[in-house]
């Protein structure tokens, strides 16, 4: 009788031990499987995520140039030049940041508020964006229509500033002479003809975007006969 009963308990233990094995191997397999699967929802969601953002860019690039052309006075041509010119530096920009920029969606949000003419808000909406996106691709144009702002609001001493920061950091780009046209304009409006005229004989010396070109031409041969 111990005999069976010694049999039976070993029988018991093994059959124990088999079950823990198997179930071990059980677990491990759809534990693996479950990894798997959270693995691929995160690169999906990434894929989701890229996709949307490049949308954004798109949408936004195709805005762009609409804004400038009203922020801007003389040559309507100015608004079918402007994406090819900035095209590169927005396509590189997010892909080297870290985290996902919603500088765009900040920029649109300050351009619709510039476009209302509410210029107080657009100024606070674009310092914003300079401040948490620091290295956005939408970095010239926030300080552009910023000054530009400011010069519509004919608060000339702050438009100044922000042009003098544009000379700094952007000196080579284009909104940089489009915005230095505005300088010469409050130097007209100051009585400082010399003044204005070195600013737009400056620009058509070290600018080659012809529209900007034409605009600088125009404003230097209109001081000529003050």
């Amino acid at each position: 009788m111990k005999n069976q009963n010694s049999i039976f308990v070993v029988f018991c233990l093994c059959l124990t031990i088999g079950i823990v094995a198997v179930y071990g191997v059980l677990v491990g397999h759809f534990n693996g499987h479950q990894k798997y699967e959270i693995q691929i929802s995160a690169l999906n969601k990434k894929i989701e995520q890229e996709q949307f953002d490049n949308s954004l860019l798109t949408y936004q690039l195709k805005d762009f140039q609409q804004a400038v052309a009203q922020a801007l006075p003389g040559d309507k041509t100015l608004q079918a030049k402007y994406e090819l010119n900035n095209l590169a530096a927005a396509v590189r920009t997010p892909a080297s940041e870290s985290k996902v920029d919603l500088s765009p969606v900040v920029y649109e949000r300050a351009k619709k508020y510039f476009n209302q003419k509410n210029y107080d808000k657009a100024i606070s909406e674009f310092n914003g964006l300079l401040e948490k996106y620091p290295l956005s691709s939408h970095g010239v144009e926030a300080h552009f229509f910023i000054a530009e702002s400011y010069f519509l609001k004919k608060d000339f001493r702050s438009s100044l500033a922000q042009i003098d920061d544009m000379v700094t950091q952007y000196p080579e780009s284009d909104l940089t002479g489009f915005i230095l046209l505005r300088m010469g304009q409050i130097s007209e409006y100051n009585n400082q003809v010399d003044e204005a005229a070195e600013v737009y004989n400056t620009v058509l010396k070290n600018f080659k975007n012809e529209d900007l070109r034409k605009q600088a031409r125009k404003l230097a041969n209109s001081v000529e006969f003050k």
